[in-house]
């Protein structure tokens, strides 16, 4: 079984590949177990291959718009895309075509590839809650409607509309899942996510943090643990059970910035950092139109859940960073 995995030098793509090695298997085509024979790695960034046991491994350097790039990550075929590359939103709404080109034309790209494998592959896709926006209700769950307020979400829903309009052709396998706030994150490139997650982070490492958000500010939480393993279970669902609807929210705990900061008293025997309120008019109104409280009733049942506590997300980064 050949599986290709974009973005896989990020953080998430780092894990979600040791994950994919550290089981060895995934659902094949007629839902059955099978085994994984090479695995196709592809970012920007040049990253050296994880050791991986009798799993080949080839990791390529290059740029999703680059046509030929994309088509070597084909090169033998593909029976599991897993697609985490994207634009995000800070860099997305600084240069409108950029987006486009990363986040839509390049699926568009990897879509035409798949139609012109002989068994349509499984595509998981790495969607967003930025999706959502504007005036919200109190819970988001599977009966919102989509008004994202960002270039990043609004690629993200043309994305899941065009994986769903081609799982319903036959030309992929397409299941999407809409991530909430991913921490606690290593330090990456600026972004809104990064500052929620330099709230917890910063301060366990023993440095002090800005925070740009209200105290009151409540915002949907994961770890990347969940994230991982939600999207090995997506993976291997079968296709059948997913019903019309492709694209699934990640069910999250809602946390306040205030909650967060609080939460640190409980690691008081670590040297921690300081917390430094200095509000930022910009970084509150993208994070006010995200979902305070994100859920899906159907990703529950399917066996797709959130972590279990602002603690338990912690002490699972304390142990990876260990």
């Amino acid at each position: 079984m050949r599986v290709v995995v974009t973005g896989a030098a990020g953080f998430i793509g780092q894990r979600l590949t040791a994950a994919l090695i550290g089981q060895g298997r995934l659902a094949g085509p007629q839902h059955s177990s099978m085994a994984i024979t090479e695995l196709v790695l592809a970012d920007q960034v040049a990253f050296d291959p994880p050791p991986a046991g009798a799993i080949r491994v080839r990791c390529v350097t290059g740029d999703l718009r680059d046509a030929d790039f994309r088509q070597t990550l084909f090169a033998g075929g593909a029976d599991s895309l897993f697609h985490l590359a994207a634009s995000l939103t800070t860099e997305a709404e600084r240069d409108i075509a950029l987006g486009i080109e990363t986040n839509v034309l390049s699926l568009l790209g990897l879509l035409a590839l798949c139609r012109a494998q002989p068994v349509a592959p499984r595509l998981v896709f790495a969607s967003s809650i930025a999706t959502f926006g504007g005036a919200l209700p109190a819970v988001v769950d599977d009966s919102t409607a989509q008004t994202p307020q960002t270039s990043y979400g609004a690629h993200k829903v043309i994305a899941e509309q065009l994986i769903s309009d081609h799982s319903r052709h036959g030309v992929v396998d397409g299941r999407c899942l809409r991530l909430p706030i991913v921490v606690i994150r290593p330090p990456a490139a600026p972004s809104v996510s990064d500052r929620v997650a330099a709230i917890l982070r910063e301060p366990l490492n023993g440095r002090d943090v800005d925070c740009p958000f209200r105290p009151e500010t409540r915002l949907p939480l994961v770890s990347v643990q969940a994230v991982v393993r939600s999207l090995l279970t997506l993976h291997d669902l079968p296709g059948n059970s997913l019903g019309p609807f492709r694209a699934f929210n990640l069910p999250a705990l809602s946390v306040s910035v205030a909650a967060m900061v609080d939460s640190l008293q409980a690691y008081s025997h670590r040297k921690l950092g300081k917390v430094r309120w200095k509000p930022d008019a910009a970084m509150q109104a993208i994070v006010d139109g995200w979902p305070a409280q994100f859920d899906s009733a159907r990703a529950r049942q399917l066996g797709i859940l959130p972590d279990a506590s602002l603690t338990e997300i912690i002490d699972a980064y304390l142990k990876d960073a260990a």
